[in-house]
């Protein structure tokens, strides 16, 4: 039982991950580009397989806060029902029933935007402890987010319409230079966990092991 659950995967992630690497850069024979595919299709079975068990932790949790009676255990009622009801909806009249369409589009969307929208209040505390001006650089941060601000709303063209130039500026030259530098920093993080993977050096994804 121990080599099923050591040796048997991370020999998984070896010859899996090595197909997939050799295919995405060299040219290989077509056997093994096949092989390549068919690692990428069971990657897509193995995530609905993931959605499943997090959709059964998650009705797992809730019904045990409704047996404890647990704080707000009412709302538990109301996760179970949709999570189970729209599913079903789902599978018995496809996405493209006007129902599931009215429910999407009047209850989700609605209550994606509010939470988004409760988030707008914590980015703005966040914003006003970086924001303060100790130092240049907090300064220069300072100056670009009021810019920013204003530029994106219409009292700022209302003041000055300049707002709105310097607004594309900042986000199409600085900003899309440090995004980019993000983005390539978190690709050689990913690059390198992954070359670990197929090293077989690690071995988080076995609990720690």
């Amino acid at each position: 039982m121990k080599i099923l659950r050591s040796s048997v995967p991370i020999w998984l992630g070896v010859f899996g991950g090595s197909i997939v690497l050799l295919a995405m850069f060299i040219k290989i024979p077509v056997h093994v580009g096949l092989w390549s595919k068919w690692f990428l299709e069971w990657r897509v079975i193995l995530a609905s397989f993931a959605l499943t068990l997090g959709a059964g932790n998650l009705l797992r949790i809730h019904a045990n806060r409704i047996r404890m009676k647990r704080e707000a255990w009412m709302y538990s009622y109301v996760t179970i029902v949709a999570l189970i009801g729209y599913t079903v909806l789902g599978i018995l009249f496809k996405r493209t029933h006007p129902v599931y369409s009215f429910i999407f589009d009047n209850a989700y969307s609605p209550l994606s935007a509010t939470v988004f929208s409760i988030n707008a209040f914590y980015i703005s505390s966040a914003c006003y402890r970086a924001f303060r001006a100790r130092n240049g650089h907090a300064a220069v941060l300072l100056l670009s987010g009021v810019i920013v601000m204003l530029g994106s709303v219409g009292i700022g063209y209302a003041i000055w319409p300049g707002f709105n130039t310097m607004t594309q500026w900042i986000m199409n030259y600085p900003n899309s230079a440090a995004m980019r530098g993000m983005n390539i920093g978190a690709a050689l993080g990913i690059i390198g966990v992954s070359l670990r993977v197929i090293f077989g050096l690690e071995r988080g994804h076995l609990g720690g092991e």
